[in-house]
């Protein structure tokens, strides 16, 4: 059941869209129907909807608004827009919001049919990456420290990434490790990547996520507070790197696991019982 939070000024057009969504019976549940942009930010400390449905034009703060507010905080699922201005500017920044489809008024059954029909095909796609997932999880990928043979190394680069995993939380810079460890930049630089297969900062980068991981799967803890943790002041940002280096957002990376996790946990109460 994915959860779905409804956003509109008008009490009529929530209770229109929840029978719409109701109707279809494609396995989503309204959880949340928000007058207005400010009253869905409130119920966002609350939930974490996979959907959220959105109108533009709010009085106080609109849609898009919203929604940019709403990413800032560390959600990333499914937006929709509706609105009754055809206009391109909309459709620019439905665009720059990674919004997943944007409606005109008036809606109808069918349109939320069709959207929820894609929105819930995404999902079948994600979850059949699960046992991929598991089978690094299994292996301890996502824990991977890089265990190059430290005897082998030089002492400064052993005692730079020392520094790295003390200190990967700040704005960490090349310039500040390779004064630290009495080197040029330069130097620092290529041989990091002689000895460590990867440069300063895909180094860097490994160690952020690698910690990001741990938070997703050992604590509840909102991703922008994770992003925090480990470096990142924007969690735009480090939504995209995450994305990028792993392929999954944050979001799903946590959620894939857990359901990983429950499916362990069922399989080994039904051997127990057995």
């Amino acid at each position: 059941m994915y959860q779905i939070m409804i956003v509109d000024d008008e009490p009529e057009v929530l209770d229109t869209l929840e029978n719409y969504i109701q109707e279809a019976n494609l396995g989503f549940h309204v959880v949340a129907k928000a007058l207005g942009g400010e009253e869905a930010l409130f119920f966002l400390d609350i939930i974490n909807p996979e959907v959220i449905i959105t109108d533009i034009k709010m009085p106080v703060l609109d849609g898009l608004h919203m929604l940019s507010r709403m990413q800032n905080m560390g959600w990333n699922g499914y937006a929709v827009l509706i609105s009754g201005y055809d206009e391109f500017e909309y459709a620019q920044q439905a665009i720059r919001l990674n919004v997943y489809d944007y409606l005109l008024k008036p809606i109808f059954p069918d349109d939320i049919v069709n959207v929820l029909k894609g929105i819930r095909e995404h999902y079948r796609q994600k979850e059949a990456q699960i046992d991929l997932m598991r089978m690094a999880l299994e292996a301890n990928i996502y824990d991977n420290r890089f265990p190059e043979k430290e005897n082998l190394l030089p002492d400064y680069i052993i005692k730079a990434k020392t520094y790295i995993e003390e200190h990967y939380d700040g704005p960490l810079t090349l310039v500040e490790v390779a004064e630290y460890v009495a080197v040029s930049p330069g130097h620092l630089s290529s041989q990091f990547a002689k000895y460590c297969k990867k440069t300063f900062v895909e180094y860097l980068t490994s160690v952020r996520l690698r910690r990001a991981k741990e938070l997703l799967v050992q604590s509840s803890l909102q991703i922008q507070r994770i992003a925090q943790r480990v470096g990142y002041n924007d969690v735009s940002y480090f939504n995209r790197v995450f994305r990028r280096e792993t392929g999954q957002s944050p979001g799903s990376f946590r959620k894939i696991f857990w359901e990983i996790a429950s499916r362990r946990v069922g399989r080994d109460s039904a051997a127990t019982l057995e």
